[in-house]
């Protein structure tokens, strides 16, 4: 029995012996790294200038492809811009259009709307709204799909997709 009692109270008192592994300083702790995470930004500001294809419906489908030049502005929240463009349609379909356009920069992505104005031979003159997604899939390649409603005393449907070079 007193070897049962002295084990117990030498393990016991091995345990509520006090630790003298290190000292009573205080431990250096390390701050954790801080990592600023800093959003990109695009600057759609500048010329640009590409080729684009799509069809209008005007009445039956007319397959074509054209020409453009704009200029964007970079505001912030916003992107205001021009753009002159000129449109081809299988077998004979010319359009002159003109657009003010207005975007929401959301980065390398631009939702945006469109009004302007077309003169198309041989119908004549007509008033223009869209709306459209131009993405920046490089520094200079800007990448643009966009839906286009003419009225020329009656409506025309254009759907297109382009390619532009930013300068």
């Amino acid at each position: 029995m007193l070897k049962k009692l002295l084990a117990t109270t030498a393990i016991v008192l091995g345990a509520s012996a006090p630790a003298f592994a290190g000292s009573l300083a205080e431990p250096v702790v390390e701050p954790m790294p801080v990592i600023d995470i800093v959003a990109p930004t695009t600057d759609w500001t500048g010329w640009y200038a590409g080729v684009q294809g799509g069809a209008m419906v005007f009445p039956g489908v007319i397959p074509g492809g054209g020409v453009h030049v704009g200029y964007l502005n970079d505001m912030g929240d916003f992107v205001v811009g021009g753009e002159l463009s000129y449109n081809f349609g299988w077998p004979v379909f010319h359009r002159l259009g003109a657009d003010l356009i207005l975007g929401y920069d959301a980065g390398d992505v631009m939702p945006h709307v469109t009004v302007g104005g077309a003169f198309t031979f041989p119908v004549g003159l007509g008033a223009s709204a869209g709306a459209g997604l131009s993405v920046m899939a490089s520094d200079n390649i800007m990448l643009t799909g966009r839906y286009r409603f003419t009225w020329y005393g009656f409506p025309t449907h254009e759907v297109g997709v382009g390619v532009s070079y930013r300068f």
